[in-house]
């Protein structure tokens, strides 16, 4: 599997960006920057699997947004899925406790028309939802990645594989090709959402044309030794003059899963029955609190407008007590560990506990004020 550091560099040629500014510092009197969440609504990663979220139920739905909403306190969430009715459904709990929702449709490894009409679709069903600005729509995620047609593979899997193989030559006519489908979704998303829209792109690897949106969204795993590293890197969004949003950040639940970044998944062998997790990965809930802890305060200090820790809750990863090459949490960036009646079983009930990075969400939120170390809550009855 390619590691996120040499996808990077395969695409750094391509995505270099003239006239960028320097550091930002931080503004006197800039109120905190309140963390939010990504909320994962089941995505179809093949055709004929289950969504990544096998048990969905509104009692779920609504203890979770509980949680998000009056423990974690955040002002605004990602809703991202596959079904556009647990999109609508989601939203439509969220905005009741008051926050704002940035609606994301995910359709991978479809034709590109397919994924052009689902993103039509959301996007009417995002605009009956929506009264003022409390809706904003993403015009997918990734699509470098996740849409066929503009890096070579049949699968999204097969398209990070080749990633690494492509010749710098060759990058410029895959932006172009980015280029022209972004254009196309930019136009359906316009066509049917009257608030602002963004894309979910993913930092350092795509070059968008921020024209085409109102909101600059970034997925954000760069890992950087220094916070001023990180400010100079975040610089070269502001140059659009626009609101810059991170819909997706975090790290995942083993030592070193800071560093690796986007790709801090890749630790567990599912050639396997039951799969299990490679040797070597230790579990570390501070490594990812810390991490999340850091970055908020780095985006604060560098006026980013909303960030959105990935994820709040990962199902189809469950976390075993007792059995380290069980315990999938560890592949998991979720800020509260499942732990399954039966633990190999996705149809499974489950009850949810707060980690570490949990905690961190809730007392950077709360202004240091507290922290939560609630019961385990039963979910997905």
């Amino acid at each position: 599997m390619i590691t996120r550091k040499t996808f990077l560099k395969s695409v750094a040629g391509a995505v270099a960006v003239a006239g960028l500014g320097g550091g930002m510092a931080e503004a006197a009197g800039r109120p905190r920057l309140r963390g939010g969440v990504a909320y994962d609504t089941g995505v179809l990663h093949a055709a004929g699997d289950p969504l990544s979220r096998v048990r969905w139920s509104r009692r779920q739905l609504e203890q979770e947004l509980r949680v998000i909403a009056e423990v974690l306190r955040c002002p605004s969430i990602t809703a991202f899925g596959t079904e556009i009715g647990r999109l609508a459904e989601t939203t439509t709990a969220a905005l009741k406790r008051g926050m704002e929702v940035y609606v994301q449709p995910r359709l991978y490894d479809h034709p590109q028309d397919e994924v052009l009409a689902h993103l039509a679709e959301s996007a009417r069903q995002a605009e009956r939802l929506r009264h003022g600005d409390d809706v904003k729509f993403v015009a997918g995620c990734e699509h470098l990645l996740f849409t066929p047609g503009i890096v070579p593979g049949a699968t999204f899997q097969e398209r990070i594989a080749n990633i690494g193989e492509i010749p710098p030559e060759e990058w410029p006519k895959i932006m172009e090709r980015l280029a022209d489908f972004l254009a196309r979704a930019a136009d359906v998303a316009r066509r049917n959402f009257r608030g602002r829209i963004t894309y979910a792109s993913i930092g350092g690897a795509e070059q968008v044309d921020w024209n085409l949106f109102d909101i600059v969204g970034i997925d954000y795993y760069p890992y950087f030794a220094t916070d001023a590293e990180y400010t100079k890197d975040l610089a070269q969004y502001r140059r659009w003059n626009k609101p810059v949003v991170v819909l997706e950040f975090g790290a995942c639940t083993y030592t070193g899963a800071a560093q690796a970044g986007g790709m801090g998944w890749d630790i567990v062998d599912y050639g396997q029955e039951p799969p299990r997790v490679k040797p070597g990965p230790v579990r570390d809930e501070r490594e990812q609190a810390d991490h999340l802890a850091r970055l908020l305060r780095v985006f604060g200090a560098a006026g980013i407008e909303g960030a959105h820790v990935y994820t709040f809750i990962a199902p189809g990863l469950p976390h075993h007590p007792t059995r380290p090459e069980y315990d999938y949490d560890m592949a998991s960036y979720g800020l509260v560990k499942t732990l399954r009646r039966r633990h190999h079983d996705e149809e499974s009930p489950y009850r949810f506990e707060p980690k570490r990075s949990f905690v961190a969400l809730a007392r950077h939120n709360r202004g240091q004020a507290g922290i939560f170390t609630g019961p385990a809550t039963e979910t997905g009855q």
